[in-house]
């Protein structure tokens, strides 16, 4: 999966899930679809793991709880 530069960059599946999420969303309704929820899952799994690839686990959460402690 190529870096996205611009919104003309996101795959039409993509596009096409993310609009019916926003539609759900702004008549107050949930997303239920489980074949909806499984595509965002699946993404979102590749997002993660080629993020891991590239940085490795960062923990900048238990630095910043640090400093917040120390000042």
């Amino acid at each position: 999966m190529p870096p996205i530069e611009k919104p003309s960059d996101i795959p039409p599946e993509a596009m096409a899930d993310l609009e019916e999420v926003c539609r759900l969303i702004s008549e107050g309704k949930r997303v239920t679809d489980p074949a909806l929820l499984k595509r965002i899952s699946e993404r979102s799994e590749e997002v993660q793991r080629r993020i891991r690839e590239k940085y490795g686990v960062v923990e900048w959460a238990v630095d910043l709880i640090r400093e917040a402690r120390d000042e």
